[in-house]
């Protein structure tokens, strides 16, 4: 006689959690800036994420902020980026390395640039909940030959689907 059997969870390599495929978040927190001046403001953005394989995830986020810069200090910059990103797997704590690109768009006439960013930051799960904790630094070169920086500090909450 056949029998059908299941994993239980304890048997399972994988948390519920990491079982979902797809991620949307926000974050927020602090951008220092070297652009046409230097400071530090407040940024704020929104990630979208997909699980490649249990250790890779593309994401695709944007950002938005606004230097006071000595051209122009009402300007405000967008970000559009991709990144793919390298996350250990772990049922408490999933810390990741991102590497990516994408433009910066500015509010006023200027021309968007190209920017390259590097990310490394760590993901954590709330027990038996689809909402995550995730803290980043990112950091970015703007423009040819990286003519503008930035370094970004970002704390958020994801829902995973």
């Amino acid at each position: 006689m056949m029998s059908l059997a299941t994993p239980m969870a304890a048997q399972s390599p994988t948390s519920p959690t990491e079982d979902r495929r797809f991620a949307v978040g926000l974050v927020a927190g602090a951008s220092q800036f070297d652009l046409s001046g230097t400071g530090t403001t407040a940024i704020v953005g929104a990630r979208f994420e997909t699980r490649l394989r249990r250790w890779l995830l593309a994401e695709a986020a944007l950002s938005t902020f606004r230097p006071e810069e000595q051209s122009d200090p009402r300007v405000r910059y967008t970000v559009p980026e991709l990144q793919l990103q390298l996350q250990a797997p772990g049922r408490l704590v999933r810390p990741y390395l991102g590497v990516g690109g994408g433009w910066v768009l500015a509010s006023d006439d200027r021309p968007s640039r190209g920017t390259m960013s590097g990310a490394g930051g760590v993901r954590v799960p709330l027990a038996g909940a689809r909402i995550a904790l995730r803290a980043e630094l990112r950091v970015r070169g703007i423009g040819r030959n990286f003519s503008g920086s930035t370094a970004e500090w970002l704390g958020g909450l994801a829902y995973r689907f």
